[in-house]
């Protein structure tokens, strides 16, 4: 797994204490959460209820601040901090390890351009693209026994 980038936990529109608690659980899993391991990691913030979780992760997401992925019903901080113009948030592509679980983000913007264009050619209008691929990690392929 990749380090991440400090969270970006300045008080601005739309950010606030429950978000900036929230963001700090994402930033410092060791892989991806659900909402309610989130909720167990901020309760001492004076969150108590999933919906107070479900707001700040759903402002998050919208912030380019953290992804949820689909796969695993789970969210992770954004890698990349904050997503700007050239990475949009919309767009994410990850790599899943079967085995730890660990997830990456890699930089969509390439595979995205390829699929958006694929589906406008076939008259799709592209809202969200979000690529999750799932095998090994790198340690995880280390410690499989080889073949035979």
């Amino acid at each position: 797994m990749t380090a991440r980038p400090p969270p970006d936990t300045r008080a601005g529109p739309g950010l606030g204490p429950n978000d900036r608690a929230v963001l700090a659980v994402l930033a410092d899993a060791k892989g991806p959460l659900g909402a309610y391991e989130v909720l167990d990691q901020v309760r001492h913030h004076g969150l108590k209820a999933p919906p107070q979780v479900y707001r700040a992760l759903h402002r998050l997401i919208g912030l380019g601040l953290a992804h949820r992925i689909e796969s695993l019903n789970a969210f992770v901080a954004c890698a990349h901090g904050r997503h700007s113009d050239a990475v949009r948030a919309d767009r994410a592509m990850f790599v899943i390890c079967d085995r730890c679980g660990a997830a990456v983000e890699l930089d969509a913007t390439p595979a995205a351009a390829a699929a958006e264009s694929a589906a406008t050619a076939k008259g799709f209008r592209v809202g969200r693209v979000i690529v999750e691929m799932k095998g090994l990690c790198a340690g995880c392929t280390a410690e499989a026994p080889g073949p035979g």
